[in-house]
């Protein structure tokens, strides 16, 4: 589907943000919003909607983008160019606004390696960088295109699996079990975890540890805090077992992690 890819021409990452600046803005180029962490609402043309993590936020040149932060929003705003002769599906994609990426721990790497893009200073290499991870961005959208013969079924989202999912992030740093989560929302596992795949592409256990881990990312780069504390946080045991799914998911230690991603 990707025979060209869109070119970057500027990238910011916006941390724990509490109101924009301007409440309507207009681009001269494409603008894509990236939500990292927290909620915002926005009216594009006649579009209305939320957008929260594993939302992406598309709006076209010269179309005013109102948006209002609802809960402090860490997101990254990507300015780019978009090539000529992109296919059918991908344009009735791009022509919601709103577009949810149900890859988690991909989108979470993602939006890690863009933070610390963001935060280097400008070189041709840098951009080179940011270039490819907007590319596998973008590789995600179109294949959300591609997965979607119906793109308007895709603004249809099972509120009751949304429900569970707010309650995963709130509970992340407690001990879960799945089981008791579905019957919490009168399912059982079987049912939670085929809805709950069904909207975000993973099921309950997969998007847990991906906030997890999301969460213990930052704890090591912000603190000197022991494995052991840093596991109590995110809802484990101790330093042995979060070192464990920590390296399933990242591909490094968290030690490793901790020196290589510090300046």
């Amino acid at each position: 589907m990707l025979a060209e890819l869109p070119e970057i021409l500027y990238l910011v990452y916006w941390h724990k943000k509490e109101q924009f600046l301007y409440e309507t803005d207009t681009y001269v180029t494409w603008v894509l919003f990236a939500v990292e962490e927290g909620k915002f609402e926005y009216r594009i043309g006649e579009h209305y909607g939320e957008a929260e993590f594993g939302d992406v936020v598309v709006c076209p040149p010269q179309l005013p983008f109102w948006r209002n932060v609802l809960v402090p929003l860490s997101f990254h705003s990507i300015t780019f160019t978009l090539p000529n002769g992109i296919p059918q599906q991908l344009q009735q994609l791009l022509a919601l606004r709103k577009i949810r990426l149900p890859q988690v721990r991909r989108l979470t790497e993602n939006y890690d390696c863009l933070r610390q893009a963001s935060q280097q200073l400008p070189s041709s290499e840098l951009q080179k960088l940011k270039q490819h991870y907007l590319a596998d961005l973008w590789l995600m959208i179109a294949q959300q295109a591609e997965q979607s013969t119906d793109t308007g079924l895709m603004r249809q989202q099972d509120e009751s699996i949304r429900d569970v999912a707010h309650y995963l992030k709130d509970h992340a740093h407690e001990s879960i079990e799945i089981r008791d989560v579905a019957g919490r929302f009168g399912m059982t596992p079987v049912q939670l975890i085929r809805k709950f795949k069904s909207v975000y592409g993973v099921n309950p256990l997969q998007y847990l540890t991906a906030i997890r881990v999301k969460t213990a990312s930052g704890l090591l780069l912000q603190t000197e805090w022991t494995l052991d504390t840093i596991a109590a946080e995110c809802g484990y045991e101790n330093g042995f077992y979060l070192s464990r799914v920590f390296r399933k998911a990242m591909g490094l230690s968290p030690s490793e992690f901790r020196k290589i991603n510090r300046y």
